[in-house]
């Protein structure tokens, strides 16, 4: 359950963070926060990235959920650096913080904010019911 709060708080922030900095380039503005809040957005995206990592692999292998979540966003930041290439391209990062944002809300929306990893089952009273 926290991981999975966790990386939808961070996807979502980091998505703002990246949606924001778009923004204001679309504005004309160079805002002097421009560079600071790209770094912000990054290792929250990154954040997310490695508890929706960790999130995949089975609680009981705790090493391979750590190797998974260090993997993972290293592995979505190696194929972002092959399609960024060299350029500065800011509107591929405000798509990629638009995705994020919206994936984050998709996923909250589609779990309902519901505990469903930590419940415990529901014992349903049968013929031997106390």
């Amino acid at each position: 359950m926290f991981l999975r709060v966790l990386a939808l708080v961070a996807g979502l922030l980091g998505g703002a963070c990246w949606v924001a900095r778009w923004g204001a380039d679309l504005a004309g503005d160079e805002p002097t926060w421009s560079d600071p809040i790209y770094w912000v957005g990054l290792g929250l995206l990154g954040l997310a990235l490695a508890c929706a990592g960790g999130g995949l692999v089975s609680r009981s292998a705790t090493w391979l959920r750590l190797i998974v979540a260090a993997a993972f966003p290293l592995l979505v930041w190696s194929v972002y650096a092959v399609v960024k290439g060299d350029s500065e391209a800011i509107m591929l990062d405000g798509v990629l913080g638009a995705v994020a944002l919206v994936g984050s809300l998709a996923l909250y929306s589609l779990t309902g904010g519901r505990r469903t990893e930590d419940a415990a089952p529901r014992r349903r009273p049968g013929s031997h019911a106390r």
